[in-house]
């Protein structure tokens, strides 16, 4: 794989170790040196706390999810989830509303596997722009994350957060 060096000279990167810091360059830059927010930014009045989730709310992000994806670091397989549904409902309903009720995060969920992919139809794959990295989530959290996408989303609707400027993501 070719990659820029640190003299600004194109060379050959061969290892495995040196492919893995590339692409790591490539896919996470650094964090920008300032912050983009002006000094003293005066922000509106919070909204008011989100409702409780509902074991619908579950369920139904459970059955959307696709059965057989690759699992995260978990290795709890979504069909797993949706062929256990019932029996394992109620414990995710207060497992969720806990993470709210008590303003935390099991901190084992906020970690996922990289796998690195080639782009499609790309005429040459020796540079590393030709690949995409996908993150391989824990199943449970990403029920969590669908359903407050969910309510977000509906918060922004409702209360006409965005301008009608905004289009798309």
């Amino acid at each position: 794989v070719p990659a820029e060096g640190e003299d600004g000279l194109i060379q050959e990167i061969n290892t495995n170790e040196g492919k893995a810091k590339v692409l790591a360059q490539i896919f996470f830059p650094k964090k920008p040196d300032h912050s983009r927010v002006p000094e003293n930014h005066e922000y509106p009045e919070p909204l008011p706390p989100p409702p409780l989730i509902t074991p619908e709310q579950i369920t139904r992000q459970i059955r959307r999810l696709s059965p057989f994806k690759t699992c995260g670091p978990d290795e709890i397989p979504n069909v797993v989830l949706q062929k256990c549904i019932e029996q394992l409902i109620d414990y995710l309903t207060y497992l969720f509303r806990g993470v709210f009720t008590l303003n935390t995060y099991y901190p084992g969920w906020q970690v996922f596997t990289t796998a690195v992919l080639r782009k499609p139809g790309k005429s040459c794959y020796e540079v590393p722009k030709a690949y995409r990295p996908i993150a391989l989530l824990c199943t449970i959290p990403k029920v969590l994350t669908a359903i407050v996408a969910e309510g977000i989303s509906h918060m922004v609707e409702k209360d006409a957060l965005l301008p009608d400027t905004h289009f798309g993501g």
